[in-house]
């Protein structure tokens, strides 16, 4: 059985602190495999579950819009220098 679970909230609410509490509770209750998202700006969720922050969400998404960027810019032709397709001048 599948859970997803959200928490939303003000700042300074607790929603971190309650997210880890909940994640240690699944993980202790072999509720796995479990897969966490801080989506905050000021992530802080690895340190509350004391594991290494290998990559933010926002990188995730930077790195994305990279390699789409590269793929747009090879679907299109290119005429005298100058890139031609829909993101044009």
């Amino acid at each position: 059985m599948g859970y997803a679970v959200a928490l939303g909230g003000k700042g300074g609410t607790g929603k971190t602190t309650v997210a880890g509490l909940l994640i240690r509770y699944m993980l202790n209750h072999g509720m796995k495999p479990l897969l966490a998202i801080d989506a905050d700006s000021n992530s802080n969720l690895n340190d509350v579950l004391g594991v290494p922050l290998e990559e933010t969400l926002s990188e995730a998404r930077e790195e994305m819009k990279t390699r789409l960027r590269r793929m747009h810019r090879n679907s299109f032709p290119y005429q005298n220098g100058r890139h031609f397709g829909p993101d044009s001048d």
